[in-house]
């Protein structure tokens, strides 16, 4: 882990600062390469956490951090420290972090923030009247479980949806003389009827099944519809007056750590009224002008002011497919291949086509080649190009080709390639992970076949570890890993192989079959994926 940041005294700002410490949210494993990144193009050093860099930025420059590619969120940094003491009464607790807000530096976060968003009133950086009561310590109630044994939602949604059409198809069937109370059924039949009525109603009091019968809850809700209110409803009340003068603001917390007895929506509410009582800014959970981030990791606080309101990684596409590659770790793998001017870079399964996109923005004299073996997923790589086109390159075309074809039969000359780089199929969400001991040796040899010996490298990305470091070591004689990465994708443990070719020819005569290691016994798996390679 990285030293600790030096505590932030920010009880009186001073004017003549000029740099700021920015805080960056980055896929978790790539840390190291975005702070290679912010070395490039910021010029300044990092300090790595888990998920998350911090450094050192000039204020004239700031707005270079949200162009950074391989980030996800940014914000400034108000207020740091180490060893915040936390007691064994949660009123203590609660009541030292809402003194918390007097020694955040509001001035530089505010001065900062005026550089990417406005307001159509001024701001003020200090309150008018510095006031020393934040207010008394609030709990939220908690949330209410009345059967924490019952199952699922989504297994009672169908089993309640189910009952309601069987009661509905049976209503249906009933004769319309003895729905609607003619007299010319049966007291029986009558006597169902009313029972049926009475069970839809209490399903689901939007359906009517009856013509005479009366239902209180449907009758109900037809006189909310027409009405417009429900007079039973209590009005909402804002506890907080609204000034329209005043930004909007929201507090998120993100705590870690389980030696604190307290919850991250009690810190949030409390840190959040104190910045109410201190500034009168207006309380809103969406829609809002800034956002205040509270971290607490075990004892270290910091307070800080967003600079993005949505993550940075949905930028550059607009079509969405079941598995669409995050913008910044495609940049991410990107970054690790080491791309040159000149180089042409292959994506032979590019989903959506976050790599080429990525690829032709952040290297703009590469040529990129976008193969797929489904239509659908063209189509979508073809609307994200357009897409970026229109918005990014002044309706200039990207240095991207989109062809369809088969991963393991590529139309492509001998040694025609520089880099390949994809993200492969998990067996998830996609296919099956039997399915990948047939895809990924015959994947890995078409490629040795169409990169250039020597010089070429290989990118790939999947949460089957086990097969890749299998067939990896089946295929030594045409590559060799060189680094290893262990990210955290949506909550899967995923793995970065970064390989390069040898100067071995490929045989004409091999097989992908040659190359399947599944079911082999006494293989050296070195399931090491946080360690590199060749280095």
């Amino acid at each position: 882990m990285a030293a600790p940041m030096e505590d932030v005294k920010n009880a009186v700002f001073d004017s003549k600062t000029n740099s700021c410490r920015i805080e960056v949210t980055v896929p978790t494993g790539f840390e190291q390469v975005a702070g290679g990144e912010v070395k490039e193009k910021i010029g300044s050093g990092f300090k790595e956490l888990r998920g998350k860099i911090s450094f050192e930025c000039p204020i004239e420059s700031v707005e270079k951090v949200t162009k950074l590619r391989t980030v996800d969120n940014c914000r400034v940094v108000m207020l740091y420290q180490s060893n915040y003491e936390f007691s064994d009464d949660k009123v203590e607790n609660m009541q030292k972090l809402r003194d918390l807000v007097a020694s955040v530096n509001w001035p530089l976060g505010i001065q900062v923030w005026k550089r990417f968003f406005s307001f159509e009133h001024p701001i003020a950086e200090v309150p008018e009247e510095i006031t020393s009561d934040f207010g008394e310590p609030y709990f939220p109630p908690p949330r209410q479980n009345s059967n924490p044994e019952k199952k699922s939602k989504r297994s009672k949604g169908k089993k309640w949806k189910k009952k309601r059409e069987n009661l509905v198809d049976k209503a249906k069937d009933e004769p319309v003389e003895a729905i609607s109370g003619s007299g010319a059924a049966s007291q029986e039949s009558g006597d169902k009827t009313e029972t049926v009525t009475k069970s839809v109603c209490d399903l689901n009091n939007s359906v009517n099944v009856t013509n005479g019968s009366e239902c209180p809850k449907t009758n109900e809700t037809a006189q909310v519809t027409e009405g417009g209110e429900n007079p039973n409803k209590k009005p909402r009340v804002r506890e907080n007056p609204w000034n329209p003068l005043m930004p909007s603001f929201r507090v998120t917390c993100n705590r870690s750590g389980d030696k604190h007895n307290f919850d991250s929506m009690t810190a949030a509410a409390n840190f959040g009224g104190a910045i109410y009582q201190y500034f009168g800014w207006n309380i809103k959970m969406t829609e809002f002008d800034m956002e205040v981030i509270l971290a607490i990791d075990d004892h270290e606080v910091t307070v800080s002011m967003g600079l993005t309101k949505e993550s940075l990684h949905r930028r550059d596409i607009t079509s969405f497919g079941p598995t669409t590659l995050r913008p910044t770790v495609a940049n991410g793998m990107l970054r690790l291949c080491s791309i040159q001017s000149g180089d042409i870079v292959c994506d032979p399964m590019c989903g959506s086509g976050s790599i080429p996109i990525q690829c032709s923005l952040g290297w703009p004299l590469s040529y990129n080649l976008a193969g797929e073996i489904g239509k659908r997923a063209l189509d979508r790589v073809r609307d994200n190009l357009s897409f970026v086109a229109q918005q990014k390159m002044e309706n200039k075309s990207l240095p991207v080709d989109s062809i369809r074809w088969d991963v393991c039969n590529l139309p492509l000359r001998d040694n025609s390639v520089d880099v390949f780089i994809t993200d492969l199929p998990f067996g998830v969400r996609m296919g099956h992970k039997v399915d990948n001991w047939r895809l990924y040796p015959g994947a890995l040899l078409e490629m040795a076949r169409v990169v250039s010996p020597n010089t070429g490298r290989c990118c790939l990305l999947t949460e089957d570890k086990k097969c890749m470091i299998k067939t990896i070591q089946k295929m030594g004689k045409y590559w060799t890993r060189t680094k290893t990465l262990g990210i955290n994708l949506g909550g899967l443990a995923a793995g970065v192989f970064v390989l390069a070719r040898t100067a071995e020819g490929v045989n004409k005569g091999d097989n992908p079959s040659m190359y399947s290691a599944r079911g082999t016994k006494g293989d050296n798996m070195d399931m090491d994926v946080g360690s590199d390679k060749g280095e």
